[in-house]
């Protein structure tokens, strides 16, 4: 199973609240019957007004390419037509994901709140991948539900962060190592359960 991730936003004219919403109630509906998911949530931020993408969400298929390819047909057009409604096309970022589960556990609160701290770069130019894995794996050793998704681009305006320390809960003051460049988002999230995917099969998610 694979995994890709995707940062949208609002049309100008619209609302963040106003985007979520219509994902939520119309696009979630419409995408789900046509791709074969496996695993399908939406992280919704919540407050950080800086930053300019309202939701990252998260798509797991048997084959994600093979999925992402419909995009290039008729049910391509269909989406498209519907992304015009809410989102700002040009900012649509996706990437493909390495997923590493560092602790079972839930993936969010009970109130599905969840603390997404996007990784940009290491400060010193040293081994992100290495630093972050080391600080990430003592948090996951007290806490459960932590996974680190590693990005690869996929589109022109590129996925907002080099990796993505996902922790369930809000953790506002969490203590990220000087040596590492994050922006610290709160998100609320939104799975969809998997009777009503396609792909059918248990998920990640």
């Amino acid at each position: 199973m694979t995994k890709s991730i995707c940062a949208l936003a609002h049309k100008p004219g619209s609302t963040r609240d106003d985007f979520q919403l219509y994902y939520e109630e119309q696009h979630v509906p419409l995408a789900i019957g046509y791709f074969p998911f496996s695993g399908y949530a939406r992280n919704h931020i919540v407050g950080a007004a800086d930053f300019r993408w309202d939701t990252i969400s998260e798509f797991w298929a048997d084959d994600i390419e093979k999925a992402a390819a419909l995009m290039a047909g008729p049910i391509g057009q269909i989406m498209v037509a519907d992304e015009e409604r809410f989102m700002d096309r040009p900012l649509i970022a996706s990437a493909g994901v390495e997923e590493i589960i560092l602790s079972p556990g839930e993936r969010a609160s009970n109130e599905g709140y969840r603390t997404s701290v996007l990784v940009q770069a290491v400060v010193d130019g040293g081994d992100l991948r290495g630093q972050l894995l080391e600080w990430a794996g003592g948090i996951a050793s007290d806490l459960e539900g932590v996974s680190v998704d590693f990005t690869t681009a996929w589109t022109e305006m590129t996925f907002p962060a080099k990796a993505v320390l996902w922790l369930p809960g809000w953790h506002p003051q969490v203590a990220v190592p000087r040596t590492l460049s994050v922006q610290v988002l709160q998100v609320r999230r939104i799975v969809t359960p998997s009777s009503q995917l396609l792909g059918g099969g248990p998920a990640t998610a």
